[in-house]
This record gives structure tokens, C-alpha cells and sequence, in this order.
């Protein structure tokens, strides 16, 4: 049998609440209490020495139980009759015990809290571990290595994405690395989620990690409003708060019962001082040529340091509505030719939770396109190397439109489309309205196959490839 040491055998764990200690093994000490309405303790062993001591939890451990579970290095139940039932558990890392979980009950433990119990001391290895929480590992590693550990307790699809790349101080590195556990953690044991993906993304002067699933969510609003709540406290949402602050960064939750949890960590790494009192707007570059998507985002950082840069990115029009989704821009600054010939990328950005404000990047757009992009929302249309980009992108970020008098002067003008007949004008504003090919002939008393005719005469005429570019021209 291991004899217990006394709790100053091993340099001595910080009382439970205070800011020395673990986030994450109190939260697992909380956890375990919550599940038998008893007392939660998180051990830390030196097996090297035969010693142990507490390392999260408030009260007296029950010595004996600690004693028997790295004596036998396996689950310890004591429930016998006239004594306070203990259930203690090993927290292995490969073929050493490094610490151990343990909990009393007010009745008798059934399989199910020992199969909880020892996934929570599992857990609890990753913080018990002797070396840092990246132990060597890249931010990127650390969380793969911990989504396999998602997926190996039969919890949800465990995806990861990663944005850019750049390196990121050790400290700050940990600092995220343990607020994606507690994240993961709350997946793992509340969300009941059939996918969970992680997030993270490297962009100039910033690091941002999404945690995201599919579960029950919670009501977010009321988790802000009691912060002080039992349940505030058993998600973890104050420690993780204090983390991002401690960080000097910004932790959103977004959550709907039913519908899943979202949490948003971005943290600065390096980034520029922006001016006191000064909101910072995200900003997402997307371009084809990594030479343009740097030089737009050197311009932009040298020209106001309330611009902060998301990330950078290639995406085809399919694929920018998903990125902005994830990455969460104020302002979307994308080449022109990336959205696709009938810009129907830009319905699909306005249909977002949170929209971006769109700058298009244009050497020269085409007035039709010019006043299509308009119509839909676009904020601006400008070079990518003109002085004006970063009035443009600024604007864009409080919600202006800034057009330069040469581009107001082409939308006020007719649209150019010459030989355009009463007829085709009249079918041209029922398009507008969008109505179909049929309500168009009932509208006007004609056929069907002579409006399809009328809007094949349009398209050559106006120099649009379809209806819906067509509509845009009003």
C-alpha cells in the first residue's frame, strides 16, 4: 500500500478558488461532486516518490480510499454500510498513475458514475501532466491530440480547422490551449453533440479560437445575467472570462437551447495599440493572389490601427458565405472577381447571423456590375492600391457607403443598354420584382415563350449572363 503523505510532501496546490489554482482540475472537482451531491477532490501523485496531494477540492480527503486506488492503480469502491460511500479512481498517463479522482456519495455507485468518474479523471491528466499544457506541442497538436480524446470516449465528430499560421507566445499558447479544454470538457459532459469543431485561426496580431457543436446549447443571455449561478459556475464561463481578460482578449459564447454553443477566443498577439475609445473593426481579405491579399493588409494595418485584421483568405464564392460564418468579420474585403459572375455570394453573406459589411477590390469594375454589387449592399468599390482603401474599409466598418464621384456619376447615368424596346423595358422591371417567365405573361397578356424571348433580348443587350444580374440592374 502507498502511504499517504502529508499535503506538504509535494509543493503545495493553491486553495480551491484562488487564482494559483487549476481552473480546470477545480472544475473537475466541482464536476464530480455535482454528480453524487457529495464532495469532489482531484489528487496529484509522485509515484516516483510515493507521495500525494490534493490538488483541487475543499475539505478532507479520504486518505484510505487514495491509499487503496494507487495500491490497486484501479477504481476503488466503499460503500459499505455505516460509512460514507467513496468512490476513487486513477488518472493514468500511459503506464503511470499521476493522479487520482475522488468523491463521496450520499447512496450506493452505480457503473454509470464509475464510467463518468473515470472519464473525469482522465481528463484531469491533461492538467495533471508534469510540463506545461502544450508540453512541447504546437497550439494545432495539442488540440488534434485532444480531439482524438473527444472521439475515443465515444463523444461527438471532432473536426479541426486551421486558418494562417504564425507563432504564438508559450504563455499565451497554454492560456488558449487550457480554455479550449474547459470548452471541450463542457462538449464532452453537457452538450450531448453529435459534432463538435474547433477552430483555430492566425491572423496579423491576432490569435481567435472557435469551439462550436452541434448539442443542446443553453440560454447564454441568462448565464450572463446570473454569473454568479451554480450553473455559471459548473460551465466554467467566470474562469474562462478571467482567462481572456487575464490575456488581454475577447471571449464571446453564443448559445441557443437546442441549437448548440458557439465560444469565440481571440486574444492579441503583438497587434497594434488602438487609439483609447476606439471600437476595433475585424477585417477579412479575400484575393486570389497572396500578393494582393498582403499588400491590402499591410495598407490597412498602416493606416489605422482600429482595423484589426481577421485573417486572409482564397476562397471561391461558394466557399466565403462559410468562411465569414466562421471567422466572424465587420468587414469583408474581397477582389471583385471572387464572388462569381451573378454575385450571388452576396444574397448568401446577407443571410448570416452577423453580416459583413462587403468592399470590393476592383481595378476597374463594369458599370452593370458596379450597380448590381450597389444595389445588393456593397459598401464600396475600390483599388487595391488606391489611397482610398482604407476611408473605404472604414466606412464600410460603421456601416457607411463611400463611393468616389466618378462611381456615383456612373450609377445615376441610365444604364447603358441600347435598342431596348417598350416591351423588353416592361418585361425588364417585372424581372426586377422578381417575378417568373409565366406571372410575367399572365402580367402583360402574352406568352410565356415570347417573355422567355424578351429576357434572352435583355441579357444580350444589357451584356448580363442571367435573370438574376439582370434584376439587379433595376
Amino acid at each position: 500500500m502507498v502511504a499517504a503523505a502529508p499535503l506538504d510532501a509535494l509543493p503545495a496546490p493553491a486553495p480551491a478558488g484562488h487564482d494559483e489554482a487549476d481552473p480546470l482540475l477545480q472544475r473537475i472537482a466541482d464536476h464530480l461532486g455535482s454528480l453524487t451531491g457529495g464532495t469532489g477532490w482531484v489528487v496529484r501523485v509522485d509515484e516516483a516518490t510515493g507521495t500525494w496531494a490534493v490538488a483541487a477540492g475543499a475539505g478532507d480527503v479520504p486518505i484510505e480510499a487514495v491509499d487503496r486506488v494507487l495500491a490497486t492503480r484501479g477504481p476503488v469502491v466503499d460503500d459499505e454500510p455505516g460509512r460514507e460511500p467513496v468512490l476513487a479512481v486513477p488518472a493514468r498517463r500511459g503506464p503511470r498513475v499521476i493522479g487520482a479522482c475522488v468523491v463521496t456519495g450520499t447512496g450506493a455507485f452505480s457503473p454509470a458514475d464509475v464510467h463518468l468518474a473515470e472519464l473525469f479523471a482522465d481528463y484531469a491528466v491533461l492538467a495533471l501532466a508534469d510540463s506545461g499544457a502544450l508540453a512541447g506541442r504546437t497550439l494545432e497538436q495539442a488540440v488534434r491530440e485532444e480531439l482524438a480524446w473527444v472521439e475515443g470516449h465515444g463523444s461527438p465528430r471532432a473536426d479541426l480547422v486551421t486558418v494562417g499560421a504564425g507563432a504564438v507566445p508559450g504563455e499565451v499558447a497554454d492560456e488558449v490551449f487550457r480554455m479550449a479544454q474547459e470548452a471541450l470538457l463542457n462538449v464532452v459532459v453537457h452538450a450531448d453533440a453529435a459534432c463538435v469543431r474547433v477552430g483555430v485561426l492566425h491572423g496579423p496580431g491576432t490569435l481567435t479560437v472557435l469551439v462550436e457543436d452541434d448539442g443542446r446549447g443553453f440560454d447564454a443571455t441568462a448565464q450572463s445575467r446570473l454569473h454568479v449561478a451554480t450553473a455559471g459556475a459548473r460551465l466554467g464561463l467566470r474562469a474562462m472570462a478571467a482567462r481572456a481578460r487575464r490575456l488581454d482578449g475577447e471571449l464571446e459564447i453564443d448559445s441557443t437551447p437546442g441549437r448548440g454553443t458557439r465560444l469565440r477566443l481571440t486574444v492579441p498577439c503583438a497587434a497594434a495599440a488602438v487609439p483609447q475609445g476606439r471600437a476595433r473593426t475585424g477585417v477579412l481579405v479575400a484575393a486570389v493572389r497572396p500578393v494582393v491579399r498582403a499588400g491590402v493588409v499591410r495598407l490597412l494595418q498602416l493606416g489605422e490601427p482600429g482595423l484589426g485584421m481577421v485573417s486572409e483568405v482564397a476562397e471561391p464564392a461558394d466557399d466565403l458565405a462559410g468562411a465569414c460564418r466562421l471567422l466572424g468579420p465587420d468587414v469583408l474585403v474581397v477582389e471583385h472577381g471572387l464572388l462569381g459572375d451573378d454575385l450571388a455570394v452576396l444574397d448568401r453573406l446577407a443571410a448570416l447571423p452577423a453580416p459583413p459589411a462587403v468592399v470590393l477590390l476592383a481595378h476597374d469594375c463594369p458599370d452593370e456590375r458596379l450597380r448590381a454589387a450597389v444595389a445588393a449592399g456593397v459598401k464600396g468599390c475600390v483599388d487595391p492600391d488606391a489611397d482610398r482603401l482604407v476611408a473605404v474599409v472604414t466606412a464600410a466598418g460603421r456601416g457607411e457607403t463611400l463611393l468616389a464621384d466618378d462611381q456615383l456619376n456612373r450609377l445615376a447615368a441610365p444604364p447603358r443598354a441600347p435598342g431596348i424596346t417598350p416591351r423588353e423595358h416592361e418585361v425588364r422591371g417585372l424581372v426586377a420584382r422578381g417575378l417568373t417567365d409565366r406571372q410575367i405573361a399572365r402580367t402583360l397578356a402574352i406568352s410565356a415563350k415570347t417573355v422567355e424571348k424578351h429576357v434572352g433580348s435583355l441579357l444580350r443587350k444589357t451584356g448580363t449572363r442571367n435573370r438574376t444580374m439582370l434584376a439587379r440592374l433595376g
